[in-house]
């Protein structure tokens, strides 16, 4: 299947969005939490929705808890939040919220609290983006959508009309007094906007199809 391909120094630009973005979020969690968090972004890829970690290395019958927010403006596209079962726990434990069951049995309430870190994430990172870049970009209400990850992908994949989807994917080091873990946030531009944002940053040289993805 083919795949889009970035430079190192596109990847690098992205990644350094990333951590901006994670250091302002990190400021508005801490304040959610009352507690010192700290976000790191340590590495940007780009990949195909099969190439997930998440979805790969999962048993895909276990489902996952997904905060999505979609933006417009300049761009367009949707950013993703990903949490599997444990991930969530860990979470929910970190908001004071502990959860029995697993998340298909989350409440309303564990819902709305992976809304808001979703919307705290995402959020600051089109912000940061937006500094960088000068481009408006808006972000849309979040949502939350539990279920197994190759459906929430496909879901998302036809909304954007993108037959063979791609994503650039910050990994995200959360950290605090008592949780030390890591998530994924999935950046899903529609291809047109993709080229509008790395034209922005000054970097648009030439966005190439393949089948390996540039700096693995």
């Amino acid at each position: 299947m083919s795949r889009v391909i970035l430079t190192e120094i596109q990847l690098d630009a992205l990644g350094e969005v990333g951590n901006i973005g994670a250091g302002n979020a990190s400021t508005s969690l801490a304040k959610m939490v009352g507690d010192v968090i700290t976000l790191a972004a340590p590495r940007t890829e780009i990949m195909g929705f099969d190439e997930l970690p998440l979805v790969t290395s999962a048993d895909l019958e276990e489902a996952i808890i997904s905060a999505y927010v979609a933006f417009t403006g300049d761009a367009t596209g949707c950013l993703l939040l990903l949490f599997s079962d444990q991930q969530a726990v860990t979470l929910f434990e970190l908001l004071g919220l502990p959860l029995e069951g697993n998340i298909v049995e989350a409440s309303e309430l564990h819902k709305s609290a992976v809304s808001e870190v979703g919307n705290i994430i995402a959020s600051s990172y089109l912000n940061a983006l937006s500094t960088f870049t000068g481009l408006k970009l808006l972000p849309m209400p979040p949502g939350v959508a539990v279920g197994m990850s190759g459906a929430i992908l496909d879901t998302v994949g036809a909304h954007l009309g993108q037959v063979a989807a791609v994503g650039i994917v910050i990994q995200i080091e959360v950290r605090s007094t008592n949780v030390d873990m890591g998530l994924e946030l999935l950046m899903i531009p529609e291809m047109h906007s993709l080229k509008t944002v790395l034209t922005a940053l000054g970097i648009d040289d030439t966005i190439q199809i393949g089948t390996e993805v540039a700096g693995q």
